[in-house]
């Protein structure tokens, strides 16, 4: 197995560098090799396609569907990204989906933030530390 780099799958999506692009594919389509993409990976990306390509959630989101149908791409959890996707699409932050599914599955009981919005969408775990 062979693990992808962020800027690899961002040329991937994007096909904003020819040459990368054509290496990216090269990669992709060696015969019998997967590729591994891990939860961090999906987290940079959807930065840099939101922010440095003005990509909108719904493009990010529907480009995420797509990469879980890639035949030889193996993620951390597939079953924890598409929650954390369809969360997304009701308006939710990636990164912030993906930390609550894991703490979740690493049997925490909580999950300590400073970030109302999470603390908004997941009322029953999520909660801001006083003083």
């Amino acid at each position: 197995m062979i693990g992808l780099d962020t800027n690899v799958l961002v040329r991937y999506l994007t096909r904003d560098d020819e040459s990368q692009y054509r290496a990216t594919m090269k990669l992709l389509m060696r015969k019998s090799a997967s590729f591994f993409v891990a939860d961090l990976v999906l987290v940079e990306t959807d930065w840099v396609l939101s922010s440095l390509y003005d990509w909108t959630r719904e493009e990010i989101t529907a480009a995420f569907a797509r990469l879980l149908q890639v035949h030889n791409l193996q993620f951390e959890d597939e079953d924890r990204i598409r929650h954390s996707l369809a969360a997304v699409r009701r308006g939710s932050n990636l990164s912030d989906e993906l930390l609550i599914a894991i703490n979740r599955n690493q049997g925490c009981r909580e999950f300590a933030t400073f970030d109302a919005s999470v603390t908004k969408r997941h009322t029953r775990f999520a909660f801001v530390p006083k003083d």
